[in-house]
């Protein structure tokens, strides 16, 4: 796993620190994100109007007059945008997110993919808690099928319940067996929730749309801007329309910076101050077929889930963890286990667009079996030399959301639960000058994820006692030397990838019990 670099603590009541790393067991971050490399390296490659206010959603940032001052002088505190400069909070986002209704969780997956669709026309969409509606807001183009097409009904059916995190929930025995055919195929045993058949999205309008949001995004973080060493992670911060960076140190000159390139209320600096770079984050001594949470060696990153195509067995974990083409090995064997057949990481630079993709698809690799070694539909859990495990139902229904809670399954910490989404479609810069990009950000009090941990599955427990792939770690941050943080303490922060961007972007799909 990977943490940014940076601070250390987080404050107040907007987003998170700084300070990730990879979960492997390298690395840690200078000024900026940490991320420490999982195990070894991956492939080099390249990839490639007036906002009107409706809950959340505010009209840009109310400019304050400006005021004088030095551009290194520090910002210590919050300070609202001016004309000039760009705003600056110092709260904590994990406060005030919540977990999605079933309902409304499907019906905003909906709204994205139609932002996703017409990103010039649209932007963002979110929850907003004010009304207990989604919002698919408009922007002001000459496009007159905007609104109707935002405001189109969103049908909802079959939806059922995969968030759960607790660990207690009865699941099944299993030994070293491959499930059968039909126990391999079919899915969790989840009752299907009655809900109204049709949800309508609010649509106002809102300034910047999503292509553009998503732009500067992608570019902060190296855009060669001043104070750019202090800043380690980009995120869409939907219902403010706008791009928050977070930092580990702001000074006049960096607000300014931004207004100038973007415009200040475009973009708003989260402050983290008193960071620490972060550490790389191994369950140990599996056997064949491996279930996923197990150790990888000798490099120390973690297995994520099991997958299937064209009937062969393989298994996905974290892009900085491989090389591509490279062999793959397990502590207690000595010949190579498996094969890197893809991944979307170049060692110098980060995630890099593959297989003729359009996106960035986070940090990924795909591993193929050799002869005589396999996987099968089951993951450890429990503590890091645990023998328990449960079996996978399959891929999550949908994609992350802010307040979702989860879990993560690394071979060094073992599982934790808890976890909460605080950002989506995130970008974050790690120790090395890497970029991850498209990924989740996580963050919760307590234990935290630790070296080795990378590559580790991200997952929540259905009501059947089965786990439920949300995606795959790649790093994280907080918590010190010990990796525990306590409720006064900065909270730990944990990027993953989305498993359905892995089933989109690889070859095949999560192997199934």
């Amino acid at each position: 796993m990977i943490r940014p670099a940076g601070g250390r603590a987080w404050q107040g009541n907007g987003w998170p620190m700084a300070g990730a790393t990879r979960q492997s067991d390298r690395l840690r971050v200078h000024g900026g994100p940490v991320r420490g490399r999982n195990c070894m390296r991956s492939r080099l490659t390249t990839g490639g109007a007036r906002v009107v206010a409706l809950g959340l959603l505010v009209t840009g940032a109310v400019v304050a007059a400006p005021t004088s001052a030095s551009a290194d002088t520090a910002v210590t505190g919050d300070a609202p945008a001016t004309a000039t400069a760009v705003a600056v909070f110092t709260g904590e986002p994990a406060d005030t997110a919540i977990e999605l209704p079933a309902r409304e969780a499907a019906a905003l997956e909906t709204a994205e993919a139609r932002a996703e669709g017409r990103p010039d026309a649209l932007a963002p969409p979110f929850y907003d808690p004010g009304t207990a509606r989604v919002s698919a807001p408009v922007v002001s183009t000459g496009d007159v099928t905007a609104v109707p097409y935002a405001a189109a009904a969103i049908p909802i059916s079959n939806l059922v319940d995969e968030s759960g995190v607790d660990e207690t929930v009865p699941g099944e025995a299993a030994d070293k067996e491959e499930p059968t055919t039909s126990a391999a195929t079919r899915g969790g045993t989840v009752a299907a929730q009655a809900f109204p058949t049709l949800y309508y999205p609010a649509t106002p309008t809102a300034k910047y749309s999503l292509s553009r949001l998503s732009a500067v995004r992608d570019e902060v973080l190296t855009a060669g801007l001043v104070g750019q060493a202090s800043m380690y992670s980009a995120y869409v911060d939907a219902p403010r329309n706008r791009v928050v960076v977070e930092a580990s140190a702001v000074t006049e000159g960096m607000r300014t910076a931004l207004a100038t390139r973007y415009a200040a209320d475009l973009v708003a600096l989260r402050l983290t101050p008193g960071e620490t770079a972060g550490v790389s984050q191994a369950r140990h001594n599996d056997t064949s077929p491996f279930y996923g949470g197990a150790k990888m060696g000798p490099d120390g990153c973690t297995i994520g889930f099991s997958w299937t195509h064209e009937g062969a067995r393989y298994f996905v974990t974290a892009g900085h963890c491989t090389t591509a083409s490279q062999n793959v090995y397990m502590d207690r064997y000595s010949s190579a286990v498996g094969k890197v057949i893809d991944d979307n990481w170049n060692n110098s630079t980060g995630s890099v667009k593959i297989n003729g993709a359009s996106y960035y698809s986070g940090d990924l690799s795909l591993v193929k079996m050799n002869s005589g070694f396999g996987m099968t539909a089951r993951m450890w859990t429990g503590g890091p030399t645990s023998s328990t495990n449960r079996p996978v139902a399959g891929p999550a229904s949908r994609s992350p959301k802010i307040g979702d809670k989860y879990c993560t399954g690394g071979s060094t910490k073992g599982s934790i639960c808890n976890w909460k989404v605080v950002a989506t479609g995130t970008t974050v810069r790690y120790d090395d000058g890497t970029v991850a990009r498209n990924m989740t950000k996580g963050t919760k009090h307590g234990h935290c994820t630790a070296p080795g941990d990378s590559g580790g599955p991200i997952f929540t427990i259905n009501s059947a006692g089965k786990i439920v792939a949300k995606g795959i770690h790649s790093g994280g941050g907080g918590g010190g030397g010990d990796h525990f943080t306590g409720s006064l303490e900065s909270p730990c922060r944990e990027w993953f990838t989305d498993i359905r961007l892995a089933e989109k972007i690889l070859p095949g799909i999560i192997y199934k019990y």
